[in-house]
This record gives C-alpha cells, structure tokens and sequence, in this order.
C-alpha cells in the first residue's frame, strides 16, 4: 500500500474508528485503533508530516497522535472496508 492508498483508506472512514496493523521502524507488529483525527487532541499550528513518507492519525487508546508508513501497513478495517497484505 503506498502513502495515497493509504491516505484514501483512513478518508473513507468519514471520521468512523477503525483498526490499522503495521511494522513500526524497530520491526515489532503494531494494532492501532484509531481515527482520522480528534479535534480535542488539536493545540493548533501546521502539521509536520506534509514531505513525511508517513501517515499520521490519532490513536484512540493513547490519545495522542501516531502515523504509519504505507509501505508497512500489512492490514486495515473499518467496517466493510477491509485490506490486507
């Protein structure tokens, strides 16, 4: 999955939750929970992650931002929508 298919995938959520698993940089399996964004969790200024190969979203259970790059994500859902290496 490449960052735009990525980037897609958590916009068709519509602000809904869903599940992400991907390999973080240290090669350990991470299962996030999480949203597009929370507007709570928002202090303002600009993002950081605009030239970043990385998608950044909100996970649910740390209440705080996290990101993933596509290329190791190896599955998502929410809902209906469903995808896996």
């Amino acid at each position: 999955m490449d960052k735009q298919t990525l980037i897609e995938q958590i916009r068709s959520t519509k602000g809904k939750f869903f599940t992400i698993k991907f390999q973080k940089l240290n090669g350990e399996t991470r299962i996030a929970n999480g949203k597009n964004f929370y507007k709570r969790l928002l202090s303002g200024g600009d993002s950081t992650h605009t030239d970043s190969p990385s998608v950044p979203f909100v996970d649910r259970n740390k209440g705080s931002f996290i990101s993933a790059t596509g290329e190791k994500v190896v599955g998502f859902r929410c809902g209906s929508v469903s995808w896996h290496k």
